[in-house]
C-alpha cells in the first residue's frame, strides 16, 4: 500500500467521521466538490497547503492522514500486508498435517 492509497483511505474515513460530505469538505477548504471527488478517486493529489486545510477542516493532524494505522481501513490493509504471508504459510502447514492425519486413519 502506497502513501497515496493510505492518504485516500484516511481522508475518506476522517471525512465521514467528521460527518462531512464531499461537498461540505470542499466548502470548508475552498475547493470544488469535484476536486474532493477526484482526490478520493485517486485522480488528483493535493498540495501540502491543501493537505493542511483538509486536516484543519477534519480536526486532525496532517500526519494522521498519512499514517498507515490512521484508520480502520488502513489498519486492515497493513495487517494483510504484514501478516498475510505468515498466516497463509501457517494455514498451509496445518492443512497438510490434517490431511496426513486423515490419511493415517484410513
Amino acid at each position: 500500500m502506497g502513501i497515496r492509497h493510505t492518504f485516500i483511505q484516511n481522508l475518506k474515513f476522517y471525512r465521514k467521521q467528521a460527518g462531512l460530505t464531499q461537498e461540505k469538505l470542499a466548502e470548508k477548504i475552498g475547493m470544488s466538490t469535484a476536486y474532493i471527488g477526484d482526490m478520493e478517486a485517486r485522480e488528483r493529489f493535493p498540495s501540502a497547503e491543501t493537505i493542511d486545510k483538509i486536516a484543519d477542516a477534519l480536526n486532525v493532524r496532517p500526519s494522521i492522514l498519512f499514517d498507515e494505522f490512521g484508520s480502520p481501513a488502513s489498519i486492515n490493509d497493513s495487517f494483510k500486508k504484514i501478516y498475510a504471508k505468515t498466516l497463509q504459510h501457517e494455514l498451509k502447514e496445518k492443512l497438510e498435517q490434517a490431511v496426513e492425519d486423515v490419511c493415517k486413519m484410513i
